[in-house]
């Protein structure tokens, strides 16, 4: 076992009441003084002057010992354990917010949807002509105004209706914009 792990194993077995640093160098020898210095600058351990001597503790041991001795400390950490508390419980609340405004956004994402297909139905039916046909531009103009849509997302949401529902649309090719399929633009639909 290296020198500088039988000291530390020496510190941590003083626990909360420390150990001489005189006695490690009694123990140890002089070359304990480095070893010491090393831990100390990495904070593996913490040396206090109490009295005429200097006391030596593992991290753990020092805030034990310093829970129990020192009044301003234990304040301290009582207080940092409260707002720890206090956080867990605001982030709680932040997660259940969360949660819940995803739940509703969701829900109003459906209803859009909901919405979205009764309009595009409402739309295909009142614009059908003789034989059925309607331009998507025309169904478009009228939901994207009523619905305050993107042409974009009034694109997104038409090709999902038609992909979710194949049974009840039929689209045709041509046209200045509609649906791209297949590397054609379909710019015509029709209910089946």
């Amino acid at each position: 076992m290296p020198v500088i792990d039988e000291i530390l194993e020496k510190i941590n077995a003083s626990g909360m009441g420390g150990i001489k640093k005189v006695e490690l160098k009694k123990i140890f020898g002089k070359e304990c003084e480095n070893i010491l210095e090393e831990l100390k600058t990495t904070e593996k351990i913490f040396i206090e002057k109490k009295g005429v001597a200097y006391f030596v503790w593992t991290r753990e041991n020092y805030v034990q010992h310093l829970t129990q001795n020192d009044p301003k400390f234990k304040v301290m950490l009582n207080m940092l354990d409260g707002m720890n508390q206090s956080l867990a419980k605001v982030q709680a609340h932040a997660d259940t917010l969360q949660e819940e405004l995803e739940r509703c956004v969701s829900q109003a994402n459906v209803s859009k949807n909901d919405d979205f297909e009764g309009m595009f139905n409402s739309s295909l039916n009142e614009s059908s002509t003789s034989i059925g046909w309607v331009p998507f531009d025309k169904i478009r103009e009228k939901i994207c105004e009523h619905q305050n849509l993107s042409k974009e997302k009034f694109y997104q949401m038409a090709t999902n209706l038609i992909e979710n529902n194949q049974d009840k649309y039929e689209l045709s090719s041509g046209g200045q914009e509609g649906i791209v399929m297949r590397g054609l633009v379909h710019g015509y639909v029709r209910n089946i």
